[in-house]
């Protein structure tokens, strides 16, 4: 008897994008058995729109449990009657073969887990400042030629992988995909990587947005232990910045040449991804792009120095409980 496919995900005052996420999953090539969907109680009338489409379409198995989007995901998968799952986020789109790619390593043997590649979905009335701060935060194609740390808007496990690494971690409010991925690293478990993006999904369209998503994510970092050289090292180099800017000024303009070439060195990355996301752009507006790109990196690097210290001081002091 082959195995049962179950898609995952969970929902809050997701109205808006309900009925197009929904139409993107019935759209795939190849479908689930059955879609999980859990609602962390929404306001909005999702969930009695949930309730009207699990009429209109079987595969529909709706919930709603409160709680953090771990506990969602750990309650969506508990009820789930697969023995493969699917996880995903409401509000993105996919590529018709999505499904049918990320479940094959795992149906023919060769993998246990599985993760897609990704990108941001773009809209025909985006403004420019939604595009640069893609560029800020979504990697571009190129960049899946490495492996990475899969999001769980994309991937796909055997049952008994979840159920190995306990589920989602719950006590972290944010940053739980990394949690949960590092804890299947240990495992040694084999991960197959689908270096192409098949799921997309909306970047941050404001600075509001986009300040508060940075800081939130180095703030649960700091909650869980996360990545700490990777933040030592933010805070020397804008710490070095500052020195060779005040070198330049009062000492020797060498001192400026060495803060363009670290400057350069830094935005690489960032400028290619600029030039595919910005391909369809004006040659004026790519332009504008390229020069003001750089100034949304510091922004946003801005956001990440001021999350962390605010989750290390939670954590210490004890509003969460750090799990190993």
């Amino acid at each position: 008897m082959p195995d049962m496919i179950s898609l995952v995900t969970t929902v809050l005052n997701e109205n808006n994008n309900l009925a197009d996420w929904l139409d993107g999953i019935l759209s795939q090539t190849v479908l689930p058995e059955e879609i999980v969907i859990v609602d962390g109680g929404s306001k909005d009338g999702t969930w009695e729109m949930l309730v009207e489409k699990s009429k209109q379409n079987s595969l529909l198995k709706i919930w709603q449990h409160h709680g953090n989007i771990s506990a969602g995901r750990n309650f969506a998968i508990s009820k789930a009657a697969g023995d493969i799952i699917v996880v995903t986020d409401a509000g993105c789109t996919y590529d018709v073969n999505w499904f049918r790619k990320i479940t094959e390593p795992i149906l023919s043997g060769q993998s246990s887990f599985v993760a897609t590649g990704f990108g941001p979905w773009f809209k025909s009335n985006d403004n420019l400042l939604t595009r640069l701060i893609a560029a800020s935060t979504i990697p571009a194609p190129f960049e899946f030629k490495r492996n990475w740390l899969p999001s769980s808007r994309s991937i796909a496990f055997k049952k008994e992988v979840w159920q190995q690494v306990d589920g989602y971690p719950e006590w972290i409010p944010l940053c739980e995909d990394v949690i949960f991925d590092l804890k299947i690293f240990k495992l040694s478990i084999k991960t197959e990587y689908i270096r192409e993006p098949l799921v997309f999904w909306r970047p941050r369209t404001t600075l509001k947005s986009y300040f508060k998503q940075l800081s939130g994510y180095t703030r649960s970092e700091g909650h869980g232990k996360l990545w700490f050289k990777r933040q030592m090292t933010r805070y020397i180099f804008y710490s070095v910045n500052i020195i060779l800017l005040y070198l330049s000024c009062k000492a020797s303009w060498l001192f400026a040449v060495m803060l363009l070439i670290a400057w350069l060195g830094y935005l690489r990355k960032f400028w290619k991804r600029w030039f595919v996301y910005s391909e369809k752009l004006s040659l004026v507006n790519k332009i504008v792009g390229f020069i003001f790109l750089p100034l949304i990196i510091v922004y946003g690097d801005v956001a990440k120095m001021c999350g962390w210290p605010v989750g290390v001081y939670e954590r210490h002091a004890g509003k969460i409980k750090f799990e190993n």
